[in-house]
């Protein structure tokens, strides 16, 4: 195999419940994960001398270790390295094409990893390499990573590291927006502010989003039980997002929500023809915008 191009799509939180912390400091989360259309375009083609090289069109996105798409390359190989030890020729060439925007609450990054990883494993031709040791590779790199190692829609816990597919037949039809900057996850988790209210909702919301979904309903019906607990941390330093929210509703959006840890939001709409006039208003007013709709998993 000389070359091989994947798509790496981001997530939406639609759900994101945050439980409390852990001893080891990571947070016990609540969430439901959903794959969407908008995606980064990654090209994968073999090195004979074992190099990893990464390459990138945004200049602001790093390309050596600190990259998680290249540790993921990186990872790969020593796992091939320990079963062929006598092969030295695990090397790649990774070209980058950024679409999502970086430190937006989409899980660009570690997409991008999870991409790495099933695209190195076919380059390379490890048919040896079981799904559990993909997932165990995973896991090493990020707590998000694992889900996207199959995608789709699933109820994310623990810190993020316990995945369960779910079943979402049906197709939603979303406008993001990204402000314009980044947020950092971990001062937003650190800056949670904890209520009796809602630590004790637990898993109710993703339970009953996930019904909705599991069933087909209408896009109505999952609106109801879209919920973000990082919001009251970001939105008082950055009001901007507040703005937005309010904005996809006036352009339809039946319900909106800050996705992750932010910057981005996202507005779901009644249907494609709602949601591309939704798009059509919000990106006369906000620069960062984007049409998406719902990825099934293995897409």
């Amino acid at each position: 195999m000389n070359k091989l191009k994947i798509k790496a799509y981001a997530k939406l939180n639609l759900t994101l419940k945050i439980l409390g912390q852990r001893p080891d400091g990571y947070h016990d989360i609540d969430s439901v994960f959903h794959c969407i259309s908008l995606h980064d375009e990654l090209t994968l083609s073999p090195r004979r001398d074992g190099r990893i090289v990464l390459k990138c069109d945004d200049p602001k996105l790093p390309t050596d270790d600190s990259n998680l798409a290249y540790r993921a390359a990186l990872t790969l190989r020593n796992l091939a390295l320990k079963k062929h030890p006598d092969k030295k020729t695990f090397g790649a060439n990774i070209l980058l094409k950024k679409n999502i925007p970086i430190g937006a609450g989409l899980g660009g990054g570690s997409s991008d990893a999870a991409a790495v990883l099933q695209g190195l494993e076919k380059l390379w031709r490890m048919e040896e390499l079981s799904p559990a040791d993909l997932k165990k590779a995973a896991q090493s790199l990020g707590s998000d990573i694992p889900f996207f190692l199959k995608g789709g829609t699933a109820h994310v816990t623990g810190r993020g590291e316990k995945v369960r597919g779910r079943r979402c037949p049906g197709k939603y039809h979303f406008v993001l927006v990204y402000p314009g900057f980044p947020v950092s996850t971990a001062w937003a988790y650190k800056n949670h502010r904890k209520t009796k209210n809602r630590l004790t909702k637990g898993h109710k919301f993703s339970k009953m989003l996930l019904k909705s979904c599991g069933l087909g309903k209408p896009a109505v019906d999952v609106s109801r039980h879209l919920i973000n607990d990082l919001e009251p941390a970001v939105i008082p330093r950055h009001p901007r997002i507040s703005r937005i929210k309010a904005d996809l509703l006036k352009a339809g959006a039946l319900g909106s929500m800050m996705s992750g840890s932010g910057s981005s939001v996202f507005g779901l709409f009644p249907d494609a023809v709602s949601a591309e006039k939704g798009y059509s208003k919000i990106s006369k007013i906000w620069s960062g915008s984007f049409l998406a709709h719902s990825v099934p998993s293995g897409k």
